[in-house]
C-alpha cells in the first residue's frame, strides 16, 4: 500500500510541473494603429524604432510602460516587433528601457540593435521579436504582437 501511495505522490508532483514563463510585467491593455506611409513611416528604415508612451488617439492602448517597436532583423523587408518599454527586472512603469542609439549624431532617424535599462543595467536584444537578455538579468522582454491591417502599410500591436 505504502509503495502505491508513493507511487500516486510521485506521478503527481512529476506532472504539477508548470514550464510557463511568466512576465513580471503586469498586464496592461494594448492597441497601437501604426501608419507607415505617414505617422510612423520612419519605421520603414532598418533598425529604426519608435517609443510610444502616450495615447496618440483615443483608442489607443500602450500596455503597462509605453510601446517600443523596432523594424529589427528578418526574412522579409519589414520585421516589425514590439516590446513593453517597462524593465522586467525592475517591473515600474516608470522604469523604462531604453534604446541603444547607434545612429550617426544628427541622424534624423534613431537606429538600435540594443535596449538598456537605466536603472539595472540589464541589457536586451531587441532585432529578433524576442527581447533576450543579453547581460544583467534572465528575464525577457514583454513582447505584444504586430499584425498586418487590411493587407497595407498599417499594423497594429496588440496583445
Amino acid at each position: 500500500m505504502k509503495k502505491i501511495l508513493s507511487l500516486i505522490v510521485f506521478v503527481c508532483l512529476a506532472f504539477s510541473c508548470d514550464e510557463t514563463i511568466y512576465s513580471t510585467i503586469p498586464y496592461a491593455p494594448v492597441n497601437l494603429l501604426l501608419n507607415l506611409d505617414f505617422a510612423d513611416n520612419k519605421l520603414n528604415a532598418n533598425l529604426a524604432y519608435e517609443e510610444v508612451t502616450q495615447a496618440r488617439i483615443a483608442s489607443d492602448r500602450i500596455g503597462f510602460g509605453g510601446i517600443l517597436v523596432i523594424n529589427g532583423m528578418g526574412v522579409e523587408p519589414l520585421n516589425l516587433f514590439a516590446y513593453d518599454l517597462a524593465c522586467p527586472v525592475e517591473a515600474q512603469r516608470n522604469i523604462k528601457i531604453k534604446p541603444d542609439n547607434t545612429s550617426a549624431p544628427g541622424a534624423e532617424i534613431p537606429m538600435a540593435m540594443t535596449a538598456t535599462c537605466p536603472k539595472c543595467g540589464a541589457v536586451y536584444n531587441i532585432v529578433n521579436g524576442y527581447g533576450t537578455p543579453q547581460s544583467g538579468t534572465k528575464l525577457f522582454l514583454k513582447t505584444y504582437k504586430v499584425v498586418s491591417e487590411s493587407g497595407g502599410r498599417q499594423y497594429r500591436v496588440i496583445n
